[in-house]
């Protein structure tokens, strides 16, 4: 009598969960799914065909997944090396603090972002947004680029990383003419 009890309390105890029961469960899979991340002393390294494309120095990050978000937010100062096709050092970055989402392959940083790129061009802004796929850098705040014959300001910038070609809104600066 006990052995068919027990099998008839097995058998409804497999049965469909209930609304309660499942909003449970469901809520406990979304929670798992939500992974953050932290680090100290971050220096990280970004290859690419076996080949370096990239080195992050900053002093905390935090990277946070979930279904709708990846993104790694680093804590600075930030500093950031882009070598070329041979692994030359090409432009060296620098900022208070960084954002980057790795499914879009995207940086924006943020607070006295400084850039030095190739032939002397300097950058200086609040904010530079910086498409890696794309190798194009954009901002709509106000910047200085400086470089060895001209100084010019502006709101907003379009243009390629190594700041070999740009577009300026809003321009204001002096040039030197020979």
């Amino acid at each position: 009598m006990l052995i068919i009890f027990f099998g008839v309390f097995l058998i409804s105890a497999c049965g469909e969960l209930s609304e309660y029961e499942s909003r449970q469960v469901n809520e406990a899979l979304s929670d798992s799914l939500f992974t953050v991340t932290e680090s100290w002393g971050v220096d990280m390294e970004i290859m690419e065909e076996e080949q370096l494309k990239l080195r992050l120095k900053g002093s905390y990050t935090a990277s946070i997944k979930d279904d709708t978000r990846n993104i790694t937010k680093i804590s600075g100062p930030v500093f950031i090396d882009i070598f070329d096709e041979e692994g030359n050092l090409k432009t060296y970055v620098q900022s208070d603090s960084a954002v980057y989402r790795p499914d879009e392959a995207v940086f924006e940083l943020f607070g006295n972002v400084y850039v030095e790129a190739p032939e002397q061009k300097r950058l200086w802004s609040e904010y530079l947004k910086w498409d890696r796929n794309t190798d194009k850098v954009s901002t709509p705040e106000f910047l200085t680029i400086i470089t060895p014959s001209d100084s010019i300001s502006a709101i907003g910038l379009d243009g390629n990383s190594d700041l070999s070609n740009y577009t300026l809104r809003e321009v204001t600066g002096e040039t030197i003419i020979d």
